[in-house]
């Protein structure tokens, strides 16, 4: 005859066995921190992609800045077909130029968003390789339009500054048409490149000037102007440390040489 004691524990040994209370806290415990990991794995990866998306766009905003700004200042002063035409003729004396054939001016501001430049060239009617800085050709006038141009930073809304062209033309007239070009740009700084010693023969260059430097005469004489664009980081840290390696903006300069001037040497 079985014992009390021995049937009781063929009764418990017949019972399916569950998880004691210790038990179940400590796999809650792992799953919470295996879980945990997870999602930080999926939160840093699309941290990672978000990041290089706006690096990406960062770089098509500079490419497409400096092919703009590059396509316009080299034009600067040029004029077709110079056995009919003059530069004088061309480029009269109008607005902000003081001289017949003057065809670049500026402004300085030392704070932001900074300078602003002004282009003018005289483009051939159907001539589609010259181009404003609307991108868009001369179409309207013959024999010849004549294009002005003005970078310059558009900073009613600071949280989202734009580079902004205001352009004019003989189809175009003043005050212009402002069209913005790209967001994000927080300043604009311009030099001039002249020549002071006309001894020199190195280079049609040998000093750069702001325009507040700058002499009535100079305007007529620049031969390479250097374009510095600042950039809102995309990446930029306000909790991070101050630094070069924490930057609030990204620079990016270009030295543009002048077509009419480029080149010569007196």
């Amino acid at each position: 005859m079985n014992s009390p004691a021995s049937q009781a524990s063929r009764i418990a040994a017949g019972r399916p066995r569950g998880f004691t209370l210790v038990e179940l806290m400590i796999a809650i415990t792992v799953s919470v921190f295996l879980i945990g990991g997870l999602l930080w794995m999926v939160q840093s990866t699309r941290n990672t992609f978000a990041a290089q998306n706006q690096l990406a766009q960062l770089q098509d905003n500079e490419r497409l800045v400096m092919t703009f700004m590059t396509e316009v200042i080299e034009s600067t002063g040029y004029f077709p077909n110079p056995q009919l035409y003059t530069n004088a003729a061309v480029l009269p004396i109008a607005g902000v130029f003081a001289a017949p054939g003057q065809a670049v001016f500026g402004t300085y501001n030392a704070a932001a968003p900074g300078d602003s430049v002004t282009i003018r060239y005289g483009a051939a009617f159907n001539d589609n390789n010259l181009f404003n800085c609307r991108g868009t050709t001369n179409t309207a006038l013959n024999p010849y339009d004549t294009f002005v141009n003005t970078f310059w930073v558009n900073n009613a809304n600071p949280n989202n500054p734009i580079l902004t062209c205001t352009f004019s033309s003989g189809a175009t007239p003043l005050p212009g048409v402002p069209v913005p070009l790209v967001n994000g740009v927080t300043n604009l700084s311009i030099l001039y490149g002249i020549k002071r010693n006309a001894a020199d023969t190195g280079s049609c260059a040998d000093t750069y000037l702001n325009a507040s430097q700058m002499l009535a005469a100079d305007w007529s004489a620049v031969c390479s102007v250097v374009v510095t664009v600042s950039f809102i980081n995309p990446l930029y840290n306000p909790n991070g440390p101050i630094g070069p390696q924490n930057p609030q903006t990204i620079n990016l300069t270009r030295v543009v040489a002048v077509m009419n001037a480029a080149g010569v040497n007196s």
